[in-house]
């Protein structure tokens, strides 16, 4: 909005005077947008300014005519016209001219409007209308008084009358209706023609009686939304069409009561007038004679007219008034007079008897001439009833105060109370449709079942529906309610649900007075405040005023809404949002501002927005209009936001930018990527440290073991082979000596080998547990050891070669390939027969490889399996041995082609990996240059050579 003030920015609730703050001058005489969202600013003292994305530019003032901004247009060709009080120019590709006029120059002179009328481009001084040739940019003068004519959108056969202002403030609406400034009155004149004729069908006056801010008129304007938006010398009025249509009474009314006919008319009653009667568009019917004095009203099945008067109960059938009796006891003094008790409702049963409830009296039913209390029900409650309806088959239902509603069917009564489930409180209002029986209460609302009880229900959300006076359940089940809160309507598939569904509580639609209801409905009476005439409208009744809604046609609001986000705030500082902003690190506190220009009902917009990275789904953000986010992490974001209007129309496409936060140092990849090789050293110096610790345990162990082995072959050397020696030696003096027979020389002589050979096992036995006390032996020591030990017990040579420099090995394996290949040794001395035996040892580097090789009579698969079930298991150990460490043992022997024994171990259970340091440190050394590094020696196979030892 441009006012002397400035520029303003109002969404329907906040006005946003900071564009004011952008312009060369504060005095705005005329805005223009356009499609790609510039905004062309004219002022009072003369100049032009463009607001594009927040920015302001200026058109130098040489360039313009000079004079107050009289209106702009942008013609086919691209270019832009501008009007002021001193003439005209254009903009025509990026360049600013004047268009000369034959009155430039003359005091005279005024220009006073440009603008389209019909698609074409007028320009309209004081007594002449020209049409620019957008081709040219020529004035083609033409006739004044149908341009004026055609400006206004006049109907053909309607003349222009000299009394309208067409300059300063006109507008046809989307209805057709024609709001101008009268020269001959103050306000607005609002006026409708017939069909097109000259003559008015209707003329509106709105001034300050009517509550238009100001008298005088100096704009109108109608929104997307088809409000009508009056701007006078003391503020901004707005004009909306609600979904209720509000009725205009020829004068105040009060205390409303509302009848509807049979041929879609509706009779209203009152206090203090006489009855109206309202059909179609046509102005309302007043009938004399017929109130005033009326709290309640009915119309029969024959169309005769009942309402209550001041004295008594009166009958319009269509031709004359009738006035019935009162029952007896019903007068009261008011002011010096008798008048009739306030009357609670009236209805016709079936037989024809009037039924009538009368405050502080009670029930009647007329029968002929003749009231009668209760109708004669004995058992019909005392007092008077709240609500007398009559339903389609002209039964009677009364509700009375307590929880109790009776129906009456000729001489059939039937009671419900709260035995039948009612649970409503006071009965306010009753209506019966075909089957459906509905009750409504001050403490909510039932309807009665198939079971023959009430049932009582809340609306979505929990909302018990209190307060109901007036009920209406269309023909297309629709359930309509009027309560204090506004009007629900429930749609006729909630309403199925309801009655399918016990406990379903169903959605509904509320219209409150922002929806066209002035006012609150009556509780008590007049009622019920709301029926339905028999053309479908619904019609609701107030204290004073009364409106109507068509449920097959309500005005919803379609457009769907803009949305724009208008600020952005990290931690107290605005950040533009044209380009993608970065924020420091550690940004904490972020607020987003964003609207919609939702005019019709700018309270029932609501929003929904979404952080993407943060929000997992769009997040409701009810009428608030700003989103705020604390302590986000380093990254990327992307804000998004929906506006959805008062009839849940959504935005076609959401408003969104994007933003950034930088890390921190300790938030950076590289500061991580730091971290977590720090955090991975230090595991792998824990794991270290503790495999360190693990073997040294392991090797604790290993040397209490090596030690009991030395002490166990200690003892048995010191012992067992010492007594065993002994025993030998005696053995052998006694089978050499004389006193022996030949068969007992020669069987001590074969225990004398056994004894030695028994001797040769111990040994051996003993010398093995001695070999493995050191279990950081290296393997070859081992293997010398073995075979120079049987080369010098017999004549076999013995030889061993390495293949490739030694590494160091795992304990374990150490242990057990020494194992393996020592027995090896000893049976190739004991049991081949052999010249020589010769042992190659290859620590290759993908695996271990022993072989253990001789060249004697060798030895076949089955003599190993035979040699097995004699109890010898040498070779089934050695290969037991070999498969637990992972390895492969092999033997290959021909009888008289020697045999050969192979070990192959893989690295991983036979190397012992070097320290991590250590193995940093090759690493470094490998890159280093040649000049750095000792210069690598390969060294040849190493022979070993052991000669026969001769004692």
């Amino acid at each position: 909005m441009g006012s002397q003030n400035g520029l303003i920015r109002f969404d329907g609730v906040r006005f946003d005077r900071s564009p004011t703050d952008l312009l060369p001058k504060i005095n705005v005489s005329q805005l223009f947008p356009e499609p790609n969202g510039d905004l062309w600013i004219g002022y009072t003292f003369g100049g032009v300014s463009v607001l594009r994305q927040g920015k302001i530019s200026n058109v130098p003032e040489a360039l313009l005519p000079g004079g107050s901004v009289l209106g702009f247009a942008r013609t086919k060709d691209g270019s832009l016209w501008v009007a002021s009080t001193r003439g005209l120019a254009r903009q025509r590709r990026g360049r600013w001219e004047k268009v000369a006029r034959p009155g430039d120059g003359d005091p005279a002179y005024e220009p006073q409007w440009l603008g389209r009328i019909s698609g074409r481009l007028y320009f309209f001084e004081p007594r002449a209308a020209f049409l620019v040739d957008e081709d040219t940019g020529q004035l083609l003068a033409t006739d004044f008084a149908k341009a004026k004519h055609d400006q206004l959108g006049l109907p053909p056969s309607v003349p222009w009358h000299e009394s309208y202002n067409v300059y300063w403030a006109t507008l046809r609406d989307s209805s057709g209706a024609f709001w101008a400034n009268r020269e001959d009155r103050d306000g607005i004149s609002r006026v409708r023609w017939k069909n097109n004729q000259d003559a008015i069908a209707s003329e509106e006056h709105f001034s300050k009686i009517e509550g238009l801010s100001g008298e005088v008129v100096k704009a109108y304007f109608m929104d997307r939304e088809a409000n009508i938006w009056v701007a006078t010398e003391r503020g901004i009025d707005r004009f909306s069409v609600g979904k209720f249509i509000p009725v205009v009474f020829p004068g105040r009314k009060t205390d409303l009561t509302i009848a509807p006919d049979r041929s879609g008319g509706l009779w209203v009653g009152s206090l203090k007038e006489n009855a109206l009667y309202f059909k179609n568009e046509a102005p309302p019917v007043r009938m004399a004679g017929l109130g005033p004095g009326s709290d309640c009203s009915m119309v029969d099945r024959q169309g005769a007219v009942w309402m209550t008067g001041y004295a008594d109960l009166q009958v319009y059938d269509g031709v004359r008034v009738a006035h019935v009796p009162p029952p007896p006891g019903a007068m009261k003094h008011d002011h010096g007079q008798e008048v009739l008790q306030a009357c609670q409702g009236v209805a016709k049963d079936a037989a024809g008897n009037i039924w009538l409830s009368l405050a502080k009296v009670g029930v009647f039913r007329r029968s002929g001439d003749t009231w009668q209390l209760n109708g004669g029900f004995k058992d019909l409650p005392s007092g008077p009833s709240i609500r007398v309806i009559a339903d389609d088959k002209e039964r009677i239902w009364l509700g009375y105060p307590n929880d109790r509603i009776a129906m009456v069917d000729r001489s059939q009564l039937v009671l419900y109370g709260r035995n039948e489930g009612l649970a409503i409180g006071n009965v306010l209002s009753l209506f019966v449709r075909n089957a459906h029986v509905w009750a409504a209460g001050d403490r909510g609302i039932a309807y009665l079942a198939s079971n023959n009880r009430f049932v009582a229900f809340q609306a979505k959300g929990g909302d018990s529906l209190r307060g109901i006076s007036g009920i209406v359940e269309t023909a297309g089940g629709d359930l309509w309610l009027n309560s204090p809160d506004g009007v629900y309507r429930i749609p006729a598939s909630q309403i199925e649900a309801l009655l399918r569904t016990p406990g379903y509580q169903p959605s509904y639609e509320l219209f409150t007075q922002d929806d066209g209801i002035n006012g609150q409905p009556q509780l008590i009476r007049p009622g019920p405040s709301m029926v339905e005439s028999a053309d479908g409208r619904i019609w609701v009744a107030t204290k004073e005023d009364l409106s109507w809604i068509d449920p097959s046609n309500i005005r919803y609001n379609k457009v769907a809404p803009t949305i724009t986000i208008g600020a952005f705030t990290a931690d107290g500082k605005s950040w533009p949002l044209s380009e993608a902003p970065a924020l420091p690190a550690l940004t904490s506190n972020l607020r987003i501002s964003y609207t919609t220009p939702v005019l019709s009902m700018p309270g029932r917009a609501h929003f929904r927005y979404r952080l993407d990275g943060v929000d997992d789904g769009w997040q409701d953000a009810g009428g608030r209009r700003e989103a705020f986010y604390t302590r986000l992490p380093p990254g990327t974001y992307r804000f998004n936001v929906l506006a959805i209007n008062e009839d849940g129309v959504t935005s076609a496409m959401p408003a969104s930018f994007t933003f950034s936060v930088s890390p921190a140092f300790y938030q950076t990849v590289w500061f991580k990527a730091l971290m977590a090789g720090l955090a991975a050293l230090l595991a792998w110096c824990l794991y270290t440290l503790r495999v360190s610790f693990i073997a040294r345990r392991y090797r604790l162990l290993l040397h209490e073991r090596s030690a009991e082995r030395e002490r166990i072959a200690r003892d048995l050397h010191d012992t067992l082979l010492q007594g065993m020696q002994g025993i030998l030696l005696q053995l052998e003096s006694w089978a050499r000596g004389p006193t022996l027979s030949d068969t007992q020389r020669h069987c001590a002589l074969a225990m004398e080998d056994k004894m030695r050979s028994m001797l040769i096992d111990g040994r051996d036995t003993i010398g093995a547990l001695r070999q493995a006390q050191d279990h950081h032996a290296d393997l070859i020591s081992g293997l010398l050891v073995a075979g120079n030990e049987s080369a010098a017990q017999s004549n076999t040579r013995f030889s061993l070669r390495l293949a490739s420099a030694p590494r160091n090995l795992l304990d374990d394996a150490c242990e057990e390939v020494l194992a393996i290949s020592r027995e090896a040794v000893l049976n190739a001395f004991r049991h081949a027969e052999a010249e020589a035996v010769w042992v190659t040892v290859d620590y290759a580097s993908q695996s271990l490889i022993v072989s253990i090789c001789d060249n004697g009579i060798g030895v076949s698969e089955r003599r190993i399996e035979e040699r097995q079930r004699e109890g010898h298991w040498g070779v089934a150990g050695m290969r037991e041995r070999a498969a637990k460490l992972g390895g492969q043992f092999t033997v290959t022997s021909s009888p008289g082609q020697g045999t050969a024994v192979e070990l192959e171990v893989p690295r991983r259970r036979a190397y012992a990996s070097a320290p991590f340091f250590a193995r940093v440190g090759r690493a470094l050394a490998s890159v280093l240059p040649v000049s750095f590094r000792k210069r690598e020696t390969k060294s040849a196979p190493t022979r070993i050579n052991t000669q026969k030892k001769v004692d």
